[in-house]
């Protein structure tokens, strides 16, 4: 992982990674409380997240609106729905990478020297985010925040209805996307639990790894915020359901890079072939569909067309001097 440079003078922007339901509003409250500022429109508290998402509005709109350029949502698996080669650089991003670029000048205007945001399909849409920092000149912090595959998966499907097999599957796509763009420059990792096991060390960790001040009511601060009815859906039965989850998720828990980047690039070459052995798949039904719904209708066509001749011979019949 990447360490602060303290004679990088440019502006830092604190980019927030992770899966839904994995802990980032509770992460970003607590930076945004160490001095991170934030966007103003930021997504209303919920029962869901009863202290607040603290997750631009805006931001996330757009990137559900580049998801949706590709015919994706954000619960779409990109094995049935990958991404086509470089995305970000097809006509129809242009102008969401635009306001986005709009978006982020107008809070470093208003914030100054550091700003940051999150919303989890950024794990996604990251080689855009890549351009956009560059281009800006900006100092990027990324941070990936990880929890529990088995508790993500019972968030969801309590606020989604998400099957928890394929919550697993989109816990492992935000993860691995998130570290194999990041390779290199990720600046930390957190994970949920800590943040109610040991939370000065986490805050300490991520006050060192961003380059913040500490200050000196940190625990006053970490008590105002981090309260155990955050501790939300803590599985007694965490036993994995995919291949990788488990592997993927102690690493993580250990920071340990190396076994990350091994295991990240299996799940790759893994994704490569279901891409390809699905997509083939869905080619064959999609076929198999098109020239059904082309039968049913070449019968409804004929089905109409021997009703209005039964309707011509009843009419002929009923006509006065009909034999």
């Amino acid at each position: 992982m990447s360490v602060p440079d303290p004679t990088d003078q440019r502006r830092r922007i604190v980019v927030l990674l992770g899966m839904h339901r994995a802990g980032t509003s509770v992460t970003m409250n607590v930076l945004n409380a160490l001095g991170v500022p934030l966007s103003d429109d930021l997504m209303p508290a919920t029962n869901f997240n009863a202290k607040g998402y603290f997750e631009s509005l805006e931001i996330s709109q757009v990137h559900d609106e580049i998801l949706k350029s590709f015919g994706m949502l954000w619960s779409s698996s990109t094995i049935t729905h990958p991404f086509p080669a470089n995305w970000w650089r097809q006509p129809q991003v242009a102008p969401f990478k635009a306001k986005l670029i709009s978006i982020v000048r107008r809070e470093f205007e208003k914030a100054g020297a550091i700003w940051g945001f999150k919303d989890p399909r950024t794990a996604r849409l990251l080689p855009l985010w890549f351009e956009i920092i560059e281009e800006l000149d900006l100092e990027p912090k990324y941070i990936l925040v990880t929890r529990h595959p088995t508790d993500v998966a019972r968030s969801l499907y309590e606020r989604e209805r998400v099957h928890p097999m394929h919550a697993e599957l989109l816990w492992l796509e935000h993860n691995v996307d998130a570290l194999v763009h990041t390779r290199g420059k990720l600046s930390g990792m957190v994970e949920y639990r800590r943040w109610f096991d040991d939370p000065l060390e986490q805050a300490n960790y991520l006050i060192e790894r961003i380059g913040l001040e500490r200050p000196h009511d940190l625990k006053e601060i970490l008590d105002g915020i981090v309260s155990s009815d955050l501790k939300h859906h803590a599985a007694a039965d965490r036993a994995f359901t995919l291949p990788y989850c488990s592997e993927i998720y102690d690493a993580l828990l250990r920071r340990d890079m190396p076994t990350l980047d091994a295991l990240t690039n299996f799940f790759q070459v893994t994704r490569n072939f279901s891409q390809v052995v699905v997509g083939s798949v869905q080619r064959e039904l999609m076929g198999r569909v098109s020239a059904a719904n082309e039968l049913a209708q070449e019968r409804e066509r004929r089905a109409v067309a021997l009703e209005n001749q039964v309707r011509a011979l009843q009419s002929m019949q009923q006509a006065p001097g009909a034999p």
